[in-house]
Protein backbone atom coordinates (compact mmCIF):
# COMPACT_ATOMS: atom_id res chain seq x y z
CA UNK A 1 0.00 0.00 0.00
CA UNK A 2 1.30 3.59 -0.90
CA UNK A 3 2.11 6.11 1.72
CA UNK A 4 -0.72 7.88 3.35
CA UNK A 5 -1.89 11.69 2.49
CA UNK A 6 0.10 13.26 4.83
CA UNK A 7 3.39 11.40 4.02
CA UNK A 8 2.52 12.29 0.42
CA UNK A 9 2.50 15.65 1.02
CA UNK A 10 5.67 15.95 2.99
CA UNK A 11 7.31 14.21 0.40
CA UNK A 12 6.37 16.62 -2.21
CA UNK A 13 7.21 19.67 0.28
CA UNK A 14 10.60 18.50 0.34
CA UNK A 15 10.52 17.79 -3.56
CA UNK A 16 9.83 21.68 -3.88
CA UNK A 17 12.16 22.98 -1.77
CA UNK A 18 15.14 20.90 -3.32
CA UNK A 19 13.49 21.66 -6.66
CA UNK A 20 12.17 25.47 -6.86
CA UNK A 21 9.33 26.47 -8.91
CA UNK A 22 9.51 29.32 -11.73
CA UNK A 23 6.77 31.91 -12.29
CA UNK A 24 7.07 30.18 -15.46
CA UNK A 25 6.06 26.76 -14.01
CA UNK A 26 4.09 28.26 -11.72
CA UNK A 27 1.54 30.15 -14.22
CA UNK A 28 1.69 26.52 -16.00
CA UNK A 29 0.55 24.91 -12.64
CA UNK A 30 -2.62 27.64 -12.84
CA UNK A 31 -3.39 26.84 -15.69
CA UNK A 32 -4.30 23.43 -14.77
CA UNK A 33 -6.21 24.09 -11.80
CA UNK A 34 -9.61 25.77 -12.90
CA UNK A 35 -11.36 27.53 -11.01
CA UNK A 36 -8.97 26.60 -7.74
CA UNK A 37 -6.36 28.60 -9.36
CA UNK A 38 -7.03 31.69 -6.98
CA UNK A 39 -6.19 29.65 -4.15
CA UNK A 40 -2.25 29.34 -5.04
CA UNK A 41 1.13 31.82 -4.72
CA UNK A 42 4.19 31.04 -5.44
CA UNK A 43 6.75 31.88 -2.34
CA UNK A 44 10.17 31.29 -2.78
CA UNK A 45 9.96 28.34 -5.55
CA UNK A 46 7.29 26.86 -3.41
CA UNK A 47 3.74 26.83 -4.53
CA UNK A 48 1.66 27.49 -1.35
CA UNK A 49 -2.13 26.91 -1.53
CA UNK A 50 -3.65 30.00 0.78
CA UNK A 51 -6.66 28.89 3.76
CA UNK A 52 -9.81 29.71 3.43
CA UNK A 53 -10.64 33.01 5.09
CA UNK A 54 -12.22 33.40 8.32
CA UNK A 55 -15.06 36.09 9.07
CA UNK A 56 -12.57 37.51 11.38
CA UNK A 57 -9.98 37.62 8.57
CA UNK A 58 -12.19 38.83 6.28
CA UNK A 59 -13.41 41.76 8.07
CA UNK A 60 -10.19 42.65 9.11
CA UNK A 61 -9.57 42.85 4.87
CA UNK A 62 -12.41 44.70 4.72
CA UNK A 63 -12.57 47.57 6.91
CA UNK A 64 -8.99 48.36 5.74
CA UNK A 65 -9.64 47.66 1.92
CA UNK A 66 -12.90 50.15 2.15
CA UNK A 67 -10.93 53.31 3.76
CA UNK A 68 -8.08 52.45 1.40
CA UNK A 69 -10.21 52.65 -1.29
CA UNK A 70 -12.17 55.73 -0.85
CA UNK A 71 -8.38 57.59 -0.05
CA UNK A 72 -6.64 56.27 -2.32
CA UNK A 73 -9.50 57.01 -5.67
CA UNK A 74 -8.49 60.80 -4.40
CA UNK A 75 -4.94 60.38 -5.16
CA UNK A 76 -4.44 58.35 -8.33
CA UNK A 77 -3.77 55.45 -6.90
CA UNK A 78 -5.61 52.00 -7.34
CA UNK A 79 -6.10 49.27 -4.60
CA UNK A 80 -6.71 45.24 -5.12
CA UNK A 81 -8.23 43.54 -3.25
CA UNK A 82 -6.99 39.85 -3.05
CA UNK A 83 -7.44 39.86 -6.99
CA UNK A 84 -3.66 40.15 -7.91
CA UNK A 85 -0.58 39.03 -7.60
CA UNK A 86 2.44 40.35 -7.11
CA UNK A 87 6.05 39.59 -9.17
CA UNK A 88 9.55 41.90 -8.62
CA UNK A 89 9.50 42.45 -11.94
CA UNK A 90 8.42 40.44 -15.80
CA UNK A 91 11.40 37.88 -15.27
CA UNK A 92 9.62 34.38 -15.37
CA UNK A 93 12.69 32.53 -13.99
CA UNK A 94 12.20 34.36 -10.65
CA UNK A 95 10.82 32.40 -7.65
CA UNK A 96 8.10 34.52 -6.16
CA UNK A 97 4.36 35.84 -7.61
CA UNK A 98 2.31 36.15 -4.33
CA UNK A 99 -0.90 37.33 -3.74
CA UNK A 100 -1.40 39.99 -0.67
CA UNK A 101 -4.85 40.75 0.99
CA UNK A 102 -4.60 44.34 -0.60
CA UNK A 103 -2.14 46.11 -2.79
CA UNK A 104 -1.83 49.72 -3.65
CA UNK A 105 -0.02 50.92 -6.38
CA UNK A 106 -0.12 54.40 -7.64
CA UNK A 107 0.31 56.36 -11.23
CA UNK A 108 -0.67 55.48 -14.73
CA UNK A 109 0.25 52.22 -15.91
CA UNK A 110 2.58 51.14 -19.06
CA UNK A 111 1.05 50.84 -22.31
CA UNK A 112 -0.45 47.16 -22.95
CA UNK A 113 -0.10 45.79 -18.72
CA UNK A 114 -3.79 45.44 -18.67
CA UNK A 115 -3.92 41.90 -19.14
CA UNK A 116 -1.00 41.17 -17.05
CA UNK A 117 -2.19 39.10 -13.85
CA UNK A 118 0.26 40.85 -11.52
CA UNK A 119 1.81 44.15 -10.72
CA UNK A 120 5.32 44.57 -10.22
CA UNK A 121 5.25 48.69 -8.80
CA UNK A 122 3.54 48.00 -5.32
CA UNK A 123 3.88 50.77 -2.99
CA UNK A 124 1.88 49.47 -0.19
CA UNK A 125 0.63 45.32 0.91
CA UNK A 126 -1.05 43.92 3.38
CA UNK A 127 -1.40 40.91 4.49
CA UNK A 128 -3.92 39.51 7.32
CA UNK A 129 -2.66 36.37 9.00
CA UNK A 130 -4.40 33.37 8.91
CA UNK A 131 -2.50 30.69 11.37
CA UNK A 132 -1.90 28.14 8.76
CA UNK A 133 -0.10 30.50 6.52
CA UNK A 134 2.00 32.77 9.37
CA UNK A 135 5.19 31.31 8.95
CA UNK A 136 5.43 32.32 4.84
CA UNK A 137 3.87 35.50 5.44
CA UNK A 138 6.34 36.95 8.58
CA UNK A 139 9.27 34.69 6.54
CA UNK A 140 10.24 34.47 3.18
CA UNK A 141 7.15 36.36 1.90
CA UNK A 142 8.45 39.14 3.66
CA UNK A 143 11.91 39.19 2.81
CA UNK A 144 10.43 38.98 -0.75
CA UNK A 145 8.41 42.29 -0.18
CA UNK A 146 11.50 44.37 1.67
CA UNK A 147 13.35 43.75 -1.60
CA UNK A 148 11.07 45.23 -4.29
CA UNK A 149 12.35 48.48 -4.86
CA UNK A 150 8.90 50.36 -5.42
CA UNK A 151 7.41 48.90 -1.80
CA UNK A 152 7.75 51.40 0.98
CA UNK A 153 4.95 49.72 3.63
CA UNK A 154 4.29 46.20 4.38
CA UNK A 155 1.11 45.66 6.89
CA UNK A 156 0.61 42.46 8.93
CA UNK A 157 -2.29 42.67 10.61
CA UNK A 158 -2.95 39.76 13.20
CA UNK A 159 -7.39 38.46 13.13
CA UNK A 160 -6.64 36.37 16.60
CA UNK A 161 -5.24 39.62 17.94
CA UNK A 162 -5.30 43.06 18.15
CA UNK A 163 -2.26 43.79 16.12
CA UNK A 164 -0.70 45.13 13.21
CA UNK A 165 2.97 45.30 12.18
CA UNK A 166 4.26 48.05 9.99
CA UNK A 167 7.12 47.70 7.95
CA UNK A 168 8.36 51.21 6.64
CA UNK A 169 11.31 51.54 4.23
CA UNK A 170 13.71 54.30 5.67
CA UNK A 171 16.26 54.65 2.65
CA UNK A 172 17.80 51.33 2.36
CA UNK A 173 16.81 49.69 5.54
CA UNK A 174 13.09 48.82 7.12
CA UNK A 175 11.71 49.42 10.16
CA UNK A 176 8.96 47.91 12.01
CA UNK A 177 6.41 49.22 14.73
CA UNK A 178 3.91 47.36 16.22
CA UNK A 179 0.65 49.08 17.02
CA UNK A 180 -1.46 46.93 19.57
CA UNK A 181 -3.37 49.49 20.80
CA UNK A 182 -7.19 50.92 19.76
CA UNK A 183 -5.95 54.63 19.14
CA UNK A 184 -2.53 53.56 17.77
CA UNK A 185 -2.54 55.24 14.19
CA UNK A 186 -1.59 53.58 11.16
CA UNK A 187 0.53 56.09 8.67
CA UNK A 188 1.00 55.08 5.12
CA UNK A 189 2.74 58.31 4.60
CA UNK A 190 3.81 57.52 1.22
CA UNK A 191 0.04 57.84 -0.05
CA UNK A 192 -0.99 59.99 2.36
CA UNK A 193 -3.19 57.45 3.98
CA UNK A 194 -3.59 57.50 7.78
CA UNK A 195 -6.64 54.84 10.46
CA UNK A 196 -6.34 53.56 13.63
CA UNK A 197 -6.03 50.50 14.73
CA UNK A 198 -9.84 50.55 16.06
CA UNK A 199 -10.82 50.77 12.61
CA UNK A 200 -8.84 48.08 11.60
CA UNK A 201 -10.78 45.92 13.77
CA UNK A 202 -14.34 47.56 14.13
CA UNK A 203 -16.67 44.56 14.55
CA UNK A 204 -14.12 42.10 14.51
CA UNK A 205 -14.65 39.70 17.75
CA UNK A 206 -11.69 39.12 19.44
CA UNK A 207 -11.46 35.14 21.36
Amino acid sequence: MGPRLSEEVAITSAVRKLEPVSIAEFDDYLELQGDDASLFELIDGEIVMMTNPTKRHGRVVRNVGVRLNLAMSKRGCEVFQGDIRVQRDTDRKALDKTKPDLVVRCGPEAPGTDDLNFIDDPIVVVEVLSPSTMDYDRGPKLIFYKSLPTLQHVVIAYQDEMRIEHYVRRGDEWTMKALTKPGDVLDLSAVAFTMTVAEAYFEVAMT
